[in-house]
């Protein structure tokens, strides 16, 4: 290519695939003689990568940087794809369904979204319900990411019992989310909801919430763990940091779960010897909750609140910051409710009902569940063993529930909610 240059005046040269341009080694100075003689010749050097390319080899020329389509691209590209073909197949999708279609394929590219359009036309219809197999394709495509963890749910956590506060402000929350509402918001100059905050006694539902959130919303949940990004060199925890957060508005619209944000982001609270680096983690956590445009929801959990960093509780980082407490009696009753019929396929009522409940108090959510499932476990393994009343409230009274296992930790938790 050196020769070809020097031969020739005003030569344009193309280079579509390239070795790592990222530092400086012999290919990135290779390139750069090249775009030097370029410079001497009149001709032109264009380069094509994904990956990060030589400072100083950058300063030789103009980076344009080519985004993926965002929302309404999106749904330029596919409205276009699916009305050439409306005078040939059924189509049931309205602008409202494409819109929707266009928020689950935000992050994937224009030939990524025409096959996924394309796989739905070769079946010769497209229902409203093929919706779910979009949002399954969008999956397929994000299946081996970097930096999250991808967590399956069903629909048998959609229910969650007790945390009436939390159900109902999820629920408000998830109309905001149809086309029609998100178009209203951004003719207002309002974000999407960004997220919330779950703090309190350990197995009262904080995780359980998180995947009941997934799948009453009908969107992906991807699982953030602190720990596995931070690195041991200078630098590395943050870019792994903001490559994960990148990856996220990648797969949104997202739940995004960060499980006991505290240990992850615990040295930013002081006293810790990790040179900072909790603390810029958790300046760039923030800043990036604050400027993200994506449908990223965030789910933080939090055990305990003291080791939490005070501007991540500060108002405003957060839509909302919600305290798990124990279940109260009619939050047990609830939850029974659920798992003795879930389990054990039995009506949780009357007088048996009540003694359970109060036999149960100081119980947590997780405590009940095990219990009810332990009963679940004995009946199938052992077909002697008979579910009655009183097997049933023996199990509850040969458990000893975590707020008296560990006490001063539950009631320190609790006094700060």
């Amino acid at each position: 290519m050196t020769e070809q240059m020097k031969r020739k005046q005003y030569e344009t040269i193309i280079l579509t695939e390239v070795p790592d341009l990222s530092t400086e080694n012999s290919d990135s100075k290779q390139i750069l003689a090249l775009v030097n003689l370029a410079n001497e010749s009149g001709g032109v050097v264009i380069v094509f990568t994904n990956a990060p390319v030589w400072n100083q080899l950058q300063r030789q020329g103009m980076t344009i940087k080519i985004d993926l389509p965002n929302e309404e691209e999106m749904y330029s590209i596919i409205k276009e794809y699916i009305d050439d073909y409306r005078n040939e197949i059924p189509i049931e999708w309205d602008n409202t369904d494409i819109r929707e279609a266009a928020a689950t394929l935000n992050g994937v590219t224009r030939i990524e979204a025409e096959n996924v359009i394309a796989a739905l036309i070769a079946n010769k219809r497209i229902r409203k319900s093929d919706m779910d197999e979009v949002r399954f394709a969008k999956d397929r495509l994000f299946s081996d990411i970097s930096g999250l963890e991808k967590i399956e749910v069903d629909d048998s956590v959609k229910d969650v019992g007790g945390l009436e506060g939390l159900r109902k402000w999820l629920d408000e929350k998830k109309e905001l989310l149809t086309p029609e509402k998100k178009d209203e918001l951004r003719s207002k100059g309002l974000q999407p909801p960004r997220g919330i905050l779950l703090v309190g006694v350990p197995g009262c539902g904080k995780s359980l919430s998180a995947k009941s959130i997934s799948a009453n919303w009908k969107l992906p949940l991807y699982r953030l763990d602190f720990a596995t990004v931070q690195g041991s060199y200078v630098g590395q925890s943050e870019q792994q940091l903001k490559d994960a957060l990148t990856t996220a508005e990648n797969v949104s619209p997202c739940i995004l779960w960060i499980d006991e944000i505290e240990k992850g982001l615990s040295g930013a609270t002081g006293g810790a010897g990790d040179g900072g680096v909790s603390t810029r983690m958790v300046g760039q956590f923030l800043f990036w909750m604050q400027e993200c445009k994506k449908q990223v929801f965030v789910v933080a959990t939090a055990n305990d609140v003291s080791m939490l960093p005070s501007e991540l509780l500060r108002r405003g980082r957060f839509d909302e910051l919600f305290f798990v407490d124990l279940p109260t009696a009619d939050e047990r009753r609830d939850i029974l409710s659920l798992y003795m019929r879930k389990y054990l396929n039995l009506e949780f009522s009357g007088e048996f009902a009540d003694k359970v409940v109060e036999i149960s108090d100081g119980f947590t959510g997780a405590d009940l569940e095990s219990t009810v499932r332990d009963l679940a476990y004995r009946s199938i393994a052992n077909a002697n063993f008979i579910l009655s009343e009183e097997n049933i409230v023996t199990a509850f009274n040969n458990v000893v529930p975590l707020s008296q296992t560990s006490p001063e930790k539950i009631e320190a938790i609790r006094d700060w909610g």
